[in-house]
């Protein structure tokens, strides 16, 4: 009676990410995978989650307000996020009391506050039990990396809001290093290079599109993209053509920043472990990754094999369903 029961609880795993999250439901898969994004009206009615809400950002009026709750990888607005959160569990068809275990991974650099709010959040949502997993654990379990073993492996996960760098080993995190800069800086970088450099506003969603279309950093012949927005001078709808070419010159500073986080936390490895990462290289996760080149990019300034494992954007929900199907054995590498 017991193991029928237990069979009826069901566990979920949850990449809650800045820009994307994505949720995996035990005997169902994922089913999830939406914009990080949430518009409500004035009195905190919920009209849109996910994909619906992103489409209203920066088109609605002023009795609408669309967000994106998460900010560098946490839960910035804890009413937003906590509805969020809901929606898409919800969006899972598994009813409230049938919820056992969530998972969810989180950037390493979390604070304490930072935790609390995603846990009460997620138990808000109906868990019984909420678990934390550093998101570059979560990434390299993700990709079949042996965490529990000795061979050292380094992960560099590249979310919206936050890159997390990683070697890890005997189930744990040798050298860790957060920084608050990523995907969502790459938007800013485009959204800033139209306005100073060809006098054109736009707007976010318009500077991500541009970004996932048009984006690359491979050398060959560059491709030509059109940029649409407003003049700076006199607000009329305006188109120039560039060469994708420019990007490398767009994201220069987002690209400083990552390769410079690398190479600190290659600095604070420990010696025996030089081997390991020299062999091994690096592993590129998240959807940041998937910017074309950036490995090639990498791979010329850290002079380390550098590899993007081609689902590189589900790599830490893959592994909170492999932590949760196999759950005693992974219990060492989560967040006490």
């Amino acid at each position: 009676m017991f193991h029928f029961l237990k069979r009826l609880f069901v566990d979920i795993g949850v990449d809650l990410g800045t820009a994307n999250t994505v949720v995996y439901v035990g005997h169902k898969g994922y089913v999830v995978n939406e914009p990080s994004v949430i518009a409500y009206r004035k009195g905190k009615e919920i009209i849109a989650v996910g994909h619906p809400a992103k489409e209203m950002l920066g088109k609605t009026h002023k009795g609408i307000t669309v967000i994106r709750p998460l900010a560098d990888g946490v839960i910035a607005d804890f009413v937003a996020g906590e509805e969020m959160i809901k929606s898409f569990i919800k969006q899972s068809n598994i009813p409230r009391f049938l919820i056992n275990r969530i998972l969810i991974g989180v950037p390493t650099g979390v604070t304490s506050v930072e935790k609390r709010a995603v846990v009460e959040s997620a138990e808000l949502a109906g868990a019984r039990k909420v678990f934390l997993v550093s998101e570059p654990m979560a990434a390299a379990i993700g990709v079949g990396v042996n965490v529990l073993g000795s061979n050292a492996n380094m992960i560099v996960d590249i979310g919206g809001g936050t890159t997390d760098i990683a070697v890890i080993n005997y189930g744990g995190l040798v050298v860790d290093n957060t920084i608050r800069v990523a995907g969502d800086e790459m938007n800013e970088s485009i959204i800033r290079f139209a306005k100073y450099e060809l006098n054109l506003r736009i707007g976010e969603s318009t500077a991500e599109r541009i970004k996932i279309e048009n984006a690359s950093l491979a050398n060959g012949e560059s491709r030509p993209f059109l940029i649409k927005g407003l003049d700076v001078h006199d607000g009329i709808p305006r188109q120039v053509e560039l060469g994708n070419h420019v990007f490398e010159e767009v994201f220069q500073d987002v690209l400083a920043s990552i390769t410079n986080a690398i190479m600190m936390t290659l600095d604070k490895l420990p010696p025996e472990l030089a081997s390991d990462v020299i062999d091994r290289g690096i592993i590129l996760t998240g959807g940041g990754a998937l910017l074309d080149g950036l490995d090639a990019y990498l791979r010329n300034k850290v002079n380390l094999p550098v590899s993007r494992p081609s689902n590189a954007l589900f790599c830490v929900a893959e592994g909170t369903r492999k932590i949760l199907e196999n759950f005693e054995m992974y219990k060492p590498v989560l967040f006490s």
